[in-house]
């Protein structure tokens, strides 16, 4: 682990505090029974360069430890959503079964496997997750199991030979992110497309996504941010759109083809933008919460709460609160690779739906998804905790 000193983007060092978090676990670390005694934690503060706007973490961890064992799975909650991307591409970018295509951070494949069922097979998939791989590799998609970068695709000599390079909720991941642009470009031919998805600052902010910071998300991105990493490697952003994913996303088209004309939405896009250059108010309302639900659970302890969404997100409320199991018994999940496990702090169980019985709360970390885990467990009577912006009980 490392401290950054300059910005990952344009290398300033001139930096202001968004929220700092202390010193927690990994979001993406669901210990076994056996490492619960293991754990460790790293600092954890946000911060934006004031120079080229981009949010970031200050604290820097080797890749391999966080993705090289990766437990979150896109195909589980997401295949619909990539199902659409597909149709998306092949409708508005004429994707045919002659398109070369590459997608880095690729996971198990979800978005490629959509294009195969599409009639679309001229595709390469790249993953560092080792696990996740072997998953997507089992659908008989052709998978690398690599870091994307300009040394992977020079050593590749991938000049100039993809037509679509595609990403998706995996650009925020990345330490090098100079690099791996640099790749893009490096690979792209030259009227090809660089197409991906990412969660989009303001919405993070204007919805109170906070609890989607953590060490495995380096960067929360504007298109203001990112028409200044982008235009480094000579690509330009031709188009943005909002899609719904993860609370809030951007999907950006970007370029080396300086013919194709840029939409106004960009523009219009990066003005807005202008007026969430100072997050004071969030940081204030971060900490309120938190407290908030701290008290709710200590107010409770004589009551049996079962939590519902073992994400990420959750890792991160019960890590920055150092929850255990006499606050929230267990936290069911849907994700088969994270049954039988605990949260990042090792601290509470983590069991499948099947698991659920007799208590007098759920409370829901994946409160994003309030709606839909309510229509699914209504059956069972239990009352919810909907634990952000504010503490909200649903009978």
């Amino acid at each position: 682990m490392i401290n950054r000193e300059k910005c990952a983007s344009c290398y300033s060092d001139n930096f202001s505090v968004v929220y700092n978090f202390g010193d927690i676990p990994l979001a993406g670390s669901f210990p076994l029974e056996a490492d619960r005694n293991n754990i460790k934690k790293y600092p954890l503060s946000i911060i934006m360069c004031n120079d080229c706007k981009l949010v970031q973490t200050d604290t820097l961890i080797d890749p391999k430890i966080l993705f090289k064992d990766y437990r979150y799975i896109s195909s589980v909650g997401m295949q619909k959503h990539f199902n659409s991307y597909a149709d998306w591409l092949i409708d508005n970018e004429n994707i045919t079964n002659d398109t070369q295509i590459l997608e880095f951070g690729c996971n198990d494949g979800p978005l490629l496997y959509a294009l195969k069922e599409r009639g679309i097979n001229n595709t390469i998939g790249i993953d560092p997750a080792t696990n996740i791989v072997e998953l997507g590799r089992k659908k008989n998609l052709n998978l690398i199991d690599d870091f994307f970068n300009y040394g992977f695709v020079k050593k590749k000599k991938w000049t100039n030979k993809y037509d679509f390079i595609l990403a998706s909720n995996t650009f925020a991941h990345i330490t090098d992110i100079n690099s791996v642009v640099k790749g893009i470009e490096y690979s792209l031919k030259k009227d090809g497309k660089f197409i991906f998805e990412v969660q989009y600052l303001l919405d993070l902010v204007d919805k109170f996504q906070f609890d989607f910071m953590y060490h495995e998300h380096l960067y929360y991105y504007t298109v203001t941010s990112l028409k200044h990493l982008l235009s480094k490697h000579n690509l330009k952003i031709v188009d943005v759109e909002k899609i719904p994913t993860h609370s809030g996303s951007i999907r950006i088209t970007a370029t080396k083809d300086l013919t194709i004309k840029v939409n106004p939405k960009v523009s219009e896009f990066i003005e807005k933008e202008k007026s969430y250059e100072d997050l004071s108010n969030f940081s204030n309302s971060i900490e309120t919460s938190l407290q908030e639900l701290k008290k709710f659970l200590k107010d409770n302890q004589d009551k049996k709460i079962i939590g519902y969404g073992a994400s990420g997100r959750a890792n991160v409320v019960i890590g920055t609160l150092d929850l255990d199991n006499t606050d929230v018994d267990y936290i069911i999940d849907e994700s088969p690779e994270r049954y039988n496990r605990y949260t990042s702090n090792g601290k509470i169980p983590i069991y499948p739906p099947s698991h659920i019985d007799k208590a007098d709360y759920i409370l829901i970390f994946a409160w994003n998804f309030a709606d839909m885990i309510i229509e699914k467990t209504k059956h069972l009577g239990i009352p919810y905790v909907i634990p952000f912006p504010q503490i909200k009980i649903i009978k």
